[in-house]
């Protein structure tokens, strides 16, 4: 999820948590409110601080691999939770602030909501994350929101009205008309959903408005979860009729995963990368899949992509398009190249210990290898590595994930 989203998300919650607890003899309003809103948009971002140290290591692959690494695991965020814990009570004893139970009590579930809820709301997207490290160090994927979901900026609108801060609302009322501007004229959203989104975000904006701020507060938060279900219930029902279409027009495939990708703002269509193993072939299908192929047909989801020209080299899939499901293109090599590469190449090793779609072609005398999920221009991007007999770079630190495909690697 996008650090503006964790930031609106953590402030509402924090808000919320400082006018539904008792006040304290000790902190004035003003203090807790902003010991709560601190906490929360320091811890609610605090997870992503892994980008200092795979910044210092100077590999992409670092980069790959410690993004949502270790510091997105439970044990992580509980670690993250005590540091959040500690540095206010040592601003209390600088402050000379006696706090009482009531006030430590308040300040231990700021502390532990704050990480924990980044984790939660990154999970529900397809980055994917480890949360139950060291036990279970698979990857865990959502598949529900888009990383960057202008609905749940929406949501965010009741703090027009419920904040004290007025540069905050400012920002926040940035945010707002940035989402929607965005929504009506970046040719991502269709007009229906764009106006489904001003409502809603109106809508919220006059419940802050009108309504006690614990009400807005309320509406806020509950607006969040259930655009947030929305999305989920929807995905579950896209993969039902994804993998159901899958058996039917390829049926002498095995499908090991499906990766679906919503578009922003809109729980109708999304991106479809189908893995399967196809007669002893490694074989990788994008798509676009509409929910409501009566009201937005798929080939109109392919066009509300921002997909560019994808580095893999993709050919053109056999099985005809229909309104529910319009065929891009596929990728197709033998299904034991990805083990071969990652014994001949330690950065294919790596990649592969996070690519969920891998892709593998040839580049001069070596290879281009990457993930198909994030493959959206013709030069190499986030998850793409070339190697070959010179070129070889090895993470500076390996973490222990197990890679998406292990179906692909076998034993190692």
């Amino acid at each position: 999820m996008d650090n503006l989203t964790h930031t609106l998300i953590s402030v509402m919650v924090g808000e919320a948590i400082h006018r539904s607890t008792p006040t304290s003899p000790v902190l004035t309003e003003s203090a807790r409110r902003n010991v709560a809103i601190a906490v929360m948009v320091i811890g609610g971002n605090l997870p992503d601080f892994d980008v200092i140290y795979t910044g210092l290591a100077d590999t992409k692959l670092d980069y790959l691999l410690h993004h949502r690494g270790h510091t997105h695991t439970i044990i992580g965020a509980l670690i993250l939770s005590l540091l959040l814990f500690v540095a206010v009570r040592l601003w209390w004893k600088y402050r000379k602030v006696e706090p009482r139970p009531a006030d430590i009590r308040f300040l231990v579930v700021l502390s532990l909501v704050a990480p924990l809820l980044h984790i939660g709301l990154d999970f529900t997207n397809s980055y994917g994350i480890h949360p139950f490290w060291p036990v279970d160090n698979r990857w865990y994927y959502g598949d529900a929101v888009f990383i960057v979901e202008p609905l749940l900026w929406a949501c965010s609108a009741v703090l027009l009205f419920t904040l004290r801060s007025t540069f905050m609302r400012a920002v926040i009322a940035l945010v707002l008309v940035v989402g929607l501007g965005l929504s009506w004229f970046s040719g991502l959203v269709p007009a229906s959903l764009a106006v489904l989104l001003t409502l809603l975000t109106l809508g919220l904006a006059a419940v802050g408005r009108y309504s006690s701020p614990r009400a807005a507060l309320s509406s806020g938060i509950a607006a969040w979860l259930v655009v947030t279900a929305v999305f989920v219930a929807t995905s579950r029902t896209a993969k039902g009729q994804v993998d159901a279409l899958l058996a039917d027009d390829f049926p002498t495939a095995r499908t090991l995963d499906t990766v679906l990708t919503p578009a922003p703002a809109n729980p109708v269509c999304r991106e479809v990368l189908a893995v399967q193993l196809v007669d002893g072939r490694y074989v990788v299908r994008r798509a676009f899949h509409s929910l409501v192929p009566g009201w937005i047909p798929a080939g109109r989801c392919a066009q509300l992509s921002s997909s560019g020209t994808p580095t893999a080299p993709l050919i053109p899939t056999a099985q005809a398009s229909t309104d529910e499901m319009a065929w891009i293109g596929e990728f197709s090599t033998g299904a034991d190249l990805s083990a071969a590469l990652a014994r001949d190449y330690c950065a294919v090793d790596s990649l592969l210990q996070f690519a969920r779609a891998p892709w593998a072609g040839r580049y001069g005398d070596g290879w281009v290898v990457g993930d198909l999920r994030y493959d959206r221009e013709p030069e190499l991007g986030i998850a793409e590595i070339e190697v070959g007999s010179s070129t070889d770079e090895c993470p500076r630190f390996r973490p222990p994930w197990v890679p998406p495909r292990q179906d692909l690697l076998g034993s190692r």
